[in-house]
């Protein structure tokens, strides 16, 4: 009987990179669990299971690791979004329910509160900044870009697309912010299906004026 072949042994470059990625995921949980005065060096080496030396050979200050942070954060957050982008479904409405869903998914999870909560103090260095802001637009504008596609295949012409995605992705995070000091109520919905009805009704208009071309939405 042959024996079974030894696995293949990995590399410098894939341990290496299997040992960032840990590092990088444990630095969002211990920022999802404890807020962003937990992301600490010491804290992150201790819930990966490493000595802050390993730590430091990857990530060799605090900035490096928060950037870890906020793209572990955000790279699941597009992996998530993946499931209603692929949806075969190209009814107008199905399309703008299907992208409601997704920015729920997203801006009422801890990966938008880790991301908004390292943005926001990002924002007092402005030596720092540019690079987390860089951060942030490679990981959501791909999103924002493919749902705009999506809603042009239903029908939308560009224009009303990107509209519609920014102004479906401010309905819902400022949804996700007023949770923290209200209460869910009957409004909230209503505000949400005006929305949707709003959208709906700007596919005709849409479909008669001439293409134009406008950034993706952010």
């Amino acid at each position: 009987m042959n024996a079974a072949p030894k696995p293949r042994r990995r590399t410098q470059a894939e341990r290496s990179e299997a040992m960032r990625a840990r590092l990088a995921a444990a630095a969002f949980e211990t920022a999802a669990s404890g807020g962003i005065g937990a992301l600490r060096m010491r804290s992150v080496a201790e819930a990966a299971g490493v000595s802050q030396g390993a730590l430091l050979h990857h990530f060799p200050d605090k900035n490096a690791l928060v950037l870890a942070a906020i793209e572990e954060a955000l790279t699941l957050a597009r992996n998530d979004s993946s499931s209603g982008l692929q949806s075969e479904a190209a009814d107008a409405r199905c399309v703008l329910l299907a992208m409601l869903a997704e920015f729920r998914a997203f801006f009422f999870s801890d990966r938008f509160w880790v991301a908004i909560a390292i943005t926001m103090e990002a924002a007092k260095d402005p030596d720092f900044n540019p690079a987390v802001r860089a951060t942030v637009a490679n990981l959501r504008k791909p999103v924002y870009a493919a749902w705009q596609d999506r809603l042009i295949e239903a029908g939308w012409d560009r224009a009303s697309a990107a509209r519609t995605v920014r102004s479906g992705a401010s309905l819902v995070s400022g949804a996700a912010i007023r949770r923290f000091w209200a209460e869910q109520d009957d409004i909230a919905a209503q505000v949400e299906a005006d929305w949707l009805e709003d959208r709906l009704r700007a596919l005709e208009p849409s479909r008669a004026e001439p293409p134009m071309n406008v950034p993706v939405s952010d």
